[in-house]
């Protein structure tokens, strides 16, 4: 971690990461990975089985989330969990509903934790990092076809002075929609997943404010779009910037992100000089192709390409050339793109892992396909011989309020 520390406002995108995409630089690669790690939280700690009445929170606490999940809980702490909820129809794969009569939350999941880096990871880090994890879509693709693309005003975001209609950013309405909704009905949205998040991270780089602070936002597929639509929106209404008039600067890693809006909405991106966002696009992978017409990719993009992976089963299809450990092997190993061109995996990153959500692995290496799974399914025995379903961790699920 030693020079990533050093050189880490390089790979936030100071300079726009000239000269370390290709070919692509060793400590952008691992720096690339660490934030995707953190957008593999989300889906890792999500019950996604409707017959929970947990499901759509949150298996693992704030305290516990990273040692439960396998990442090291001494570099960051989460502060925050933050929820989401639509006001207009989505598919199922964006808000997903128990069957349960006892369901913590019929309107509200989980989506997404904010996290400082402690005294300890501030020291490994080079200044103290604040991140923003957006979850994605859980289920199938299938998401993709049923959106509606329309744009729209983002008056939550962008205002609704000042702004001559003619050169007005525009956005998804989906996205914009589960964004920025709330919901009287959900003790965990009165206010919307926008404002849970800005208020968190106003208070973070309030509480930081004397210090090198940064602001890493990531995610993946929906959680990607959203995080894009989150980095635009602290950086454009100066949410980085403190008391003391000091602005730091914001990045979003997003990995297979949908297009989130117009060509006016990337004219508004391209003038925030504090803002720098990285596309990591999995050549073969459709969704960072949607939606098709009238929408523009924002900030640089890196180019990778898992079908070349001596690693995994050629070609792969739609699911894993989607997925956000597949995209992250990609990462350490793709060499760039062109038939003459090979992948060597230059970050030491367990082969397992491609595996956790999918079945991408070649079977000689003899790991289980989809293997990320709780024990026995949350069926837990009781001491009369019952199994009951007891699938998340005994703590209190905080209501969100402003």
């Amino acid at each position: 971690m030693g020079s990533m520390a050093e050189r880490w406002e390089e790979l936030s995108g100071k300079n726009n990461w000239d000269g370390l995409l290709n070919p692509l630089d060793l400590d952008l690669r691992k720096y690339i990975i660490q934030y995707g790690e953190k957008a593999e939280v989300t889906y890792d700690t999500f019950i996604t089985d409707t017959a929970s009445k947990y499901a759509g929170a949150s298996r693992y606490s704030m305290e516990n989330l990273f040692s439960n999940v396998g990442l090291d809980p001494s570099k960051y702490r989460v502060t925050k969990f933050f929820y989401a909820t639509s006001s207009m129809p989505v598919p199922a794969a964006f808000i997903l509903k128990s069957l349960s009569r006892e369901a913590w939350s019929k309107e509200s999941n989980f989506m997404g934790y904010i996290a400082v880096a402690t005294d300890e990871g501030k020291v490994s880090l080079g200044r103290r990092d604040i991140v923003v994890a957006w979850r994605g879509t859980i289920q199938s693709l299938e998401w993709v076809n049923d959106l509606e693309f329309l744009l729209i005003p983002g008056p939550k975001v962008f205002g609704n002075g000042g702004l001559v209609p003619l050169f007005q950013p525009l956005v998804h309405h989906g996205f914009y929609n589960v964004y920025t909704s709330e919901s009287a009905r959900s003790n965990f949205n009165k206010t919307s997943a926008r404002d849970q998040v800005i208020e968190e991270v106003k208070r973070l780089v309030e509480e930081y404010k004397d210090e090198e602070v940064s602001i890493t936002v990531t995610g993946h597929s929906l959680g990607a779009s959203l995080a894009t639509l989150n980095a635009v929106d602290i950086a454009f209404n100066g949410i980085n910037k403190s008391s003391t008039g000091k602005e730091f600067p914001v990045t979003a890693f997003v990995f297979a992100s949908p297009k989130v809006g117009d060509l006016n909405f990337v004219n508004t991106y391209n003038k925030l000089k504090h803002l720098h966002i990285l596309r990591i696009h999995n050549l073969l992978d459709v969704v960072p192709k949607y939606p098709p017409i009238g929408y523009f990719d924002v900030g640089k993009e890196l180019m990778i390409d898992t079908v070349k992976s001596p690693y995994l089963n050629p070609p792969g299809d739609i699911l894993t050339w989607h997925n956000l450990e597949c995209y992250m092997h990609g990462v350490a190993g793709t060499q760039g793109l062109g038939l003459l061109i090979n992948f060597k995996l230059m970050v030491d990153r367990d082969l397992a892992l491609v595996n956790k959500s999918s079945n991408a692995l070649k079977a000689e290496y003899l790991v289980p396909a989809n293997w990320w799974t709780v024990k026995n399914k949350g069926m837990v025995q009781q001491e009369d011989g019952k199994w009951i379903l007891q699938d998340r961790e005994d703590y209190d699920i905080i209501v969100t309020e402003l």
